[in-house]
């Protein structure tokens, strides 16, 4: 594919056409996601309750760019979704003038290589001050092909990435249905005149202390919040990990961090994590009997019921400072199904989270994106 090095202001001229504001009149501003994430609408607003930088109208196929986010790939193509919108003076607005695609260029400034580009236009050394100069930015150069292959590559991609947003919007829905389901699922549970136990009734606390050697490797836990499950870092030597007691843990126990239980950082243990050592800041469980079915406990605590039990057994003003302690988890009393309603809870629950891991794994889907850009203009795609 034959470049040619264009200067930007050759191409693209600023088209700012200012609004006049008035203060009884509504308005709708945009705003930009970093990441190419694009332009969204922000809620209507009186202009009394607009800042006071200046105002522009943003114009159907302009290529906006913050200036003060454009190094972190704040950077859209507006479209008639846009029309009648304003934007604050921290947004620049560039039309075509040259033999250029905007939409090829914007596709361009969130590849590593456009990124460097537009980090050596801005200027500041703090997130936040990275201010584009727009005299800096029409100085710079960027490699173009013909019309006719920017055209085509920026269809392609718009077509593709389209796709991969179908795809993350779906995974979205689901997680929806995930969370409804298990609100449904757990209240018709619980509502059958369930018997009250108590956690320290049903489960014992299950992890053995481990001595860490300093010389030797260990793999360490980790847990997201939000049901999201159990992070497996990369083994690290005894000296370097942190200075909490670390012990070792069963499979298939409920896993519980005390500092984050609160936000849903709440799991079971699998084959997966053997071999793995987990701090004290990490509490696991297992059933004293077959009254209880520890994925079932991972769903109830994960619901609005079960989590406002967690919460309220978790004192601290300050994230942080909000820890379970295990005598207040034990403490806990919970209506407690058959196990057999708590085992189809929990195998209908289960296969949908499988279903979301496998089919539509956040970290997948995110790298597909740079995956495409980087086939684009590398000429694969």
């Amino acid at each position: 594919m034959r470049m040619r090095e264009v200067r930007l202001g050759d191409v693209l001229a600023l088209d700012r056409v200012a609004v006049d504001v008035d203060p009884d009149a509504e308005y709708r501003q945009i705003g930009i996601r970093s990441f190419g994430n694009g332009i969204f609408h922000r809620d209507p607003c009186l202009g009394t309750e607009l800042s006071k930088l200046r105002y522009f109208e943003v114009r159907p196929g302009r290529l906006i760019v913050s200036n003060i986010m454009a190094w972190e790939g704040a950077i859209g193509v507006s479209t008639d979704s846009e029309r009648g919108f304003v934007g604050s003076a921290r947004f620049l607005s560039y039309q075509a003038v040259g033999d250029v695609d905007i939409r090829y260029l914007n596709y361009y400034f969130q590849t590593p290589e456009g990124r460097a580009l537009i980090r050596s236009t801005s200027t500041g050394t703090v997130a936040r001050n990275q201010t584009l100069s727009p005299s800096a930015f029409e100085r710079a150069t960027v490699p173009l092909p013909s019309r006719n292959e920017q055209c085509r590559v920026a269809e392609k991609l718009d077509a593709s990435l389209a796709r991969l947003s179908a795809v993350v919007d779906l995974r979205a829905r689901i997680l929806n249905l995930q969370s409804s389901l298990r609100e449904s699922l757990v209240d018709a549970a619980i509502s059958d005149d369930a018997p009250i136990v108590r956690v320290g009734n049903i489960t014992t606390l299950a992890r053995t202390e481990v001595e860490i050697e300093p010389d030797e490797l260990y793999k360490a836990i980790g847990m997201r919040s939000f049901g999201k499950g159990i992070i497996r870092y990369a083994p690290t030597r005894g000296d370097k990990l942190s200075k909490l007691r670390y012990f070792s843990f069963p499979n298939d126990a409920l896993a519980l961090s005390n500092i984050k239980a609160w936000e849903g950082a709440i799991s079971v243990t699998s084959e997966a994590e053997a071999g793995h050592v987990a701090s004290n800041r990490f509490l696991f469980y297992r059933p004293v009997d077959d009254r209880a079915n520890v994925s079932y406990l991972r769903h109830y605590f994960l619901s609005r019921p079960g989590l406002a039990q967690i919460c309220a057994k978790s004192p601290g003003g300050a994230d942080r400072n909000r820890t379970l302690g295990i005598k207040g988890f034990e403490a806990i009393e919970l209506p407690l199904p058959s196990r057999c309603v708590q085992d189809r809870v929990a195998t209908t629950l289960d296969a949908l989270s499988v279903r979301i891991a496998t089919a539509y794994e956040k970290r997948s889907l995110s790298a597909l994106r740079p995956a495409l850009l980087d086939a684009a203009f590398s000429g694969q795609l």
